[in-house]
C-alpha cells in the first residue's frame, strides 16, 4: 500500500485548526474528540450550561489539543469572537463544524411563527453568519472544510418538530450554496444528516417505550446510531480522504430514510 493511502495519512487532520459549535456534548463532543485525535487543534464552543471549558479540559487531559469557549451562536458578535479566538490561538482556520442545534421543549410550538423564528435563528441564520466570518479566513489559508450538521428531519415530513425539520432542510441548502460560492477558493462545504443517534438530545425517542420500537422497526440496521459514527464522517470530510467531496448531504441513519 502506498504510504499516501495509509489510513493515518489519508484521514489525518494534522496541522489543522478546527472549530466545533455545540461541541461540549453529544455529536459535537465526539466530533471534537475525533478531529483532535486525528491531529487537529480544536476550539469547542457551547452554552455555559454545557461547560465547554470542562469538556475541553477532559480531552486535553488525554493529550489532545482542545480549548473551550462559552457563547451563544445566535449572537453574531460571539461568532466573530469565536473565529478571532481560533486565529489568535493557532494562527489559522481549516475546518468548521456548525453543529449547535436544539429542538423546542414543546415540539408543537415549532409550527407557530415564534417557534419557527427561534429554530431559524439557531439552525440557519447562525450557520450563515458563521460561514460569512469563518470561510474567508479558511480561504486565505488555502481552503478548508465547512461542515453543517443537518438532520434527516430535513429530508422528510414530520407531524411534530416542524420548525426543526424546515430549518434543518434550509441549513443543508446553505452547505450546497457555500460549496458553489467558495469552491474556487478551495472551500469544501457539506452537510451531515444524522438519524436517531443515542445522545441526550434523542432521549425523547430512544427512551420512549412506544417511540423507540417504532423507529427501530423502520431502520434497516435495527439500532440507533452512536456519536462516533457521525464523528467519523466529520473526520472524513475534514481530511484528505474527503478532498473531492463538496456540496453533499451525507445521511447517517442506519437506512431509515430509504426504508419502507
Amino acid at each position: 500500500m502506498s504510504s499516501d493511502l495509509a489510513p493515518d495519512s489519508l484521514f489525518s487532520c494534522a496541522g489543522q485548526v478546527a472549530i466545533v459549535t455545540g461541541g461540549a456534548s453529544g455529536i459535537g463532543l465526539a466530533s471534537a474528540e475525533a478531529l483532535a485525535a486525528a491531529g487537529a487543534r480544536v476550539l469547542i464552543a457551547g452554552l455555559a450550561a454545557s461547560d465547554p471549558s470542562a469538556a475541553a479540559a477532559e480531552l486535553a487531559s488525554r493529550g489532545l489539543e482542545v480549548a473551550g469557549i462559552v457563547g451563544d451562536v445566535t449572537d453574531a458578535p460571539f461568532l466573530a469572537s469565536l473565529v478571532d479566538a481560533a486565529l489568535a490561538r493557532w494562527g489559522r482556520l481549516d475546518t468548521v463544524v456548525a453543529n449547535a442545534g436544539a429542538a423546542l421543549d414543546d415540539p408543537h410550538a415549532e409550527s407557530g411563527i415564534e417557534g419557527l423564528e427561534r429554530m431559524f435563528a439557531l439552525h440557519v441564520r447562525s450557520v450563515s453568519q458563521l460561514a460569512e466570518i469563518a470561510v474567508p479566513a479558511m480561504a486565505s489559508a488555502g481552503g478548508g472544510s465547512f461542515i453543517v450538521m443537518s438532520s434527516i428531519a430535513g429530508l422528510r415530513g414530520n407531524r411534530v418538530l416542524a420548525g426543526y425539520g424546515v430549518t434543518k432542510a434550509a441549513n443543508a441548502q446553505l452547505a450546497r450554496n457555500l460549496a458553489v460560492r467558495w469552491g474556487d477558493r478551495g472551500i469544501r462545504a457539506n452537510a451531515i444528516s444524522p438519524g436517531v443517534i443515542a445522545t441526550a438530545f434523542a432521549r425523547p425517542i430512544t427512551d420512549d417505550p412506544a417511540a423507540a420500537p417504532a423507529r427501530l422497526a423502520r431502520t434497516p440496521l435495527g439500532r440507533f446510531g452512536t456519536p462516533d459514527e457521525v464523528a467519523g464522517a466529520v473526520v472524513w470530510l475534514a481530511s484528505r480522504a474527503g478532498a473531492f467531496v463538496s456540496g453533499q448531504n451525507i445521511v447517517i441513519d442506519g437506512g431509515t430514510v430509504i426504508s419502507d
